[in-house]
């Protein structure tokens, strides 16, 4: 079934404008970006959902909750999400303050 709130194209390139690479590092994550398996792998950006619906369901599809992260990063906010949630929004807030309206 697909998701009710699907992440566009339009906001993909737009999140990978803003972010340019991954904010793991940016938000002082440990730890050398690369895949979920490992920093020796080929890098693969991911869009994380900061913030989440409910228990397995992800959050709204918008540029305020989307943030780019590589695999590796990814997993690790994911099993750690309490500790790098709040960073995250944090990095999202400030990020809003410049945004140009649409």
């Amino acid at each position: 079934m697909p998701h009710k709130d699907p992440v566009t194209p339009e906001i993909r390139y737009a999140v990978i404008k803003r972010d340019h690479t991954c904010v793991g590092a940016k938000i002082g994550m440990g730890g050398a970006c690369g895949s979920q398996f490992g920093s020796g792998q080929g890098i693969i950006w991911e869009l994380d959902h900061v913030d989440n619906a409910g228990l397995g369901k992800r959050g709204p599809s918008t540029m305020e909750n989307l943030v780019l992260l590589c695999g590796y990063h990814h997993r690790v906010k994911t099993e750690s999400t309490r500790t790098w949630r709040p960073k995250l929004r944090e990095y999202l807030d400030e990020k809003s303050k410049y945004a140009v309206p649409g």
